[in-house]
């Protein structure tokens, strides 16, 4: 497949950059195909020693990371349904169109919604995945390949037996619905027309609109006693399972309460050098800001360098379903002082930018999600009209191109694979360095499954196959 970088991301890849995309790609498919046989439909969390030897269905169903094998499963499905040679073959853009007609669905839900892949271009009407869904049973996956059905099948096992079952127990549910959620029964719905996953993640969506706390404008984080009035820049990538559910419902609560939400979160979160809060407190009676206590990074008003990459991809992500230039020059703010950071450290992000230079603890999950949120980001300076002419010549309060956002973006995912993958098929886990918090020693350097998710997206939008699960 030919893959247009301009045409997608409104900048040209440097040379040499696809063939490293193609045989990173088919690195990808090799391991998690590998860690598929072994894990199946277990939801791993950690590897230790090279093995996933905790099930989190079993010891913590509701946890926040749930989500992230089944999205890893869905990109996969997608991915390998893309690169089979059975399947229509793409478009020279890279594009891969999944338009979702669902059939009858399609008249009792009154609309239907395309899942875009990488650089899918919505006034096109080709659907390069309409051949592997069945039309007379929606969510049915026997057209899908083998290849691909072997993916797909552990994801929707997940679902239907382990995280719907959570929605039942309102204590273990939280501000991470959306990660949860978009990533599984969103995903299903869209790439199979699975009408139970579609009722399950309007479930879902529906709790997350009710954790709003009206007084203050925010989404309430976590549940522990003395936390009502907490919110935190994480929240930020959960705001498209409202968005989303305002779209399906036709519904504008789920998409208020959301804007409302971000707004909060770019008035307390972001700070005026570019780097991010990671918790903020509020009056939960009053809704009066009350301030930043310490998160996972090193102090309070330290710089936790996973706090940063949210902010740069759950900013951009309310751009593209808002319109609203505020969350893009946000995300450019953040974007600018995140890249001046981990250029210190050769793109792999340290765990804080304000960490004491011993010990040296890095997170590479910040580096994986800062890239994927800087291609989402160079698609929105596209869709902006921001060029680097229009840079020099306006001084658009941006001052970022899509230009320096896939360069960097790249400069970061070499970082990770040179410096932090471990790709032996045999292992589970494939980007090492992740850490969990600060001073939590124990699980400082780590491979974290979510790392591996957000890796592996941002290689597929390169590659133009990735599914676009956060629209």
């Amino acid at each position: 497949m030919t893959f247009d970088a301009r045409g997608v991301f409104g900048a040209q890849l440097p040379d040499g950059e696809s063939t490293w995309i193609n045989t990173t790609t088919d690195r990808l498919v090799e391991k998690f195909a590998a860690e598929r046989e072994r894990v199946g439909a277990q939801i791993p969390y950690i590897a230790h020693d090279g093995r996933y030897d905790e099930n989190m269905a079993e010891v913590f169903p509701g946890w926040w990371v749930n989500g992230f094998w089944p999205g890893i499963l869905w990109q996969m499905t997608v991915a390998t349904a893309c690169l089979d040679k059975k399947a229509p073959q793409g478009t020279t853009d890279g594009t891969v169109n999944t338009t979702v007609d669902h059939s009858s669905n399609a008249v009792l839900f009154g609309r239907s919604e395309r899942v875009r892949v990488s650089g899918d271009d919505p006034a096109d009407p080709k659907d390069r995945l309409a051949d592997l869904r069945d039309p007379h049973e929606p969510g049915s996956l026997s057209r899908l390949p083998s290849c691909s059905f072997a993916f797909a099948a552990p994801a929707r096992e997940i679902e239907e037996t382990v995280l719907y079952q959570v929605l039942a127990d309102y204590e273990r549910v939280d501000h991470d619905l959306g990660f949860v959620w978009l990533l599984s029964g969103v995903a299903d719905w869209r790439i199979t027309g699975n009408p139970t996953a579609r009722t399950h993640a309007l479930h879902a969506a529906t709790m997350l609109a009710g954790r709003f706390n009206p007084m203050g404008r925010f989404i309430r984080a976590w549940n522990e006693p003395g936390r009502e009035g907490w919110a935190i820049v994480d929240s930020l990538m959960n705001l498209p399972l409202l968005f989303w559910a305002s779209r399906e419902t036709n519904d504008p609560r789920f998409a208020s309460i959301a804007r409302m939400h971000a707004d909060t979160m770019l008035r307390t979160i972001v700070r005026d050098d570019g780097s991010c809060n990671h918790i903020v407190q509020f009056d939960p009676e009053t809704g009066e800001f009350v301030g930043a206590p310490a998160g996972q990074g090193y102090a309070a008003g330290s710089s936790w360098s996973r706090g940063q990459s949210w902010a740069i991809y759950g900013f951009a992500l309310a751009y593209r379903h808002t319109g609203d230039r505020r969350y893009l020059d946000a995300a450019c703010r953040v974007a600018r002082y995140f890249v001046e950071q981990v250029k210190v450290t050769d793109g792999l992000a340290r765990l804080d930018f304000r960490q004491p230079d011993e010990p040296l603890y890095y997170d590479a999950i910040a580096s994986c999600v800062a890239a994927d949120g800087l291609l989402e980001l160079a698609r929105a300076l596209k869709e902006a009209g921001e060029t680097d002419s229009d840079a020099a010549e306006t001084g658009s309060a941006t001052e970022l191109t899509p230009d320096w956002c896939l360069a960097n973006a790249m400069f970061m995912l070499h970082a990770v694979d040179d410096r932090a993958c471990d790709w032996d098929p045999d292992r589970d886990g494939l980007v090492q360095l992740c850490s969990v918090e600060y001073h939590d020693p124990e699980r400082i350097h780590i491979p974290i499954v979510y790392a591996d998710y957000f890796f592996l997206e941002a290689v597929l939008r390169l590659k133009g196959i990735a599914a676009d699960l956060w629209w």
